[in-house]
């Protein structure tokens, strides 16, 4: 067990009968136990501050990481907010140039076909526009999830 400070202060040596001083085998078994404390003290100091060392350099690498990560955020809400102001406008009726047009009415056939392939690039569009709107809920998903763990951190 260790010493105190109130035992160190409070020890009195017994003093010889044949000699002036104390009795070297009491201040030599007294200074043996204060050597013990001393050396397991400076074991547990230095132990100490090994281990908050440790943690000041985990403390500036997560802090490092927040900074990353706060900044990979940042960008992702600008390119968010970019992708959204860019939403592409609801696709417009095809305009048929006079020409085109002057052929199609020679030919029942083309007409129907340019009908059909105008309605499959609307489908398209559709699928396109259906695709990059649940893609951007799954941005933010992963941005609300990001705030969430930078805030718990």
């Amino acid at each position: 067990m260790p010493i105190t400070p109130a035992e160190v202060r409070a020890t009195q040596f017994s003093t010889t009968r044949l000699r002036a001083g104390y009795d070297m085998d009491e201040v030599d078994a007294f200074l043996d136990i204060i050597e013990a404390d001393v050396a397991q003290y400076s074991d547990e100091l230095q132990r100490s501050r090994d281990g908050e060392a440790v943690l000041r350099t985990q403390c500036d690498q997560l802090q490092a990481r927040l900074t990353a990560a706060e900044q990979r955020l940042a960008e992702a809400e600008e390119r968010l907010a970019a992708g959204q102001a860019a939403a592409p406008a609801p696709v417009p009726e095809p305009v048929v140039p006079a020409e085109l047009e002057a052929q199609l009415g020679d030919n029942p056939d083309a007409a129907a076909v340019l009908a059909v392939a105008q309605q499959t690039a609307n489908e398209i569009v559709r699928f396109a526009q259906s695709r990059a709107d649940s893609i951007r809920a799954a941005v933010r998903s992963t941005l609300d999830e990001q705030r969430a763990i930078l805030d718990r951190e």
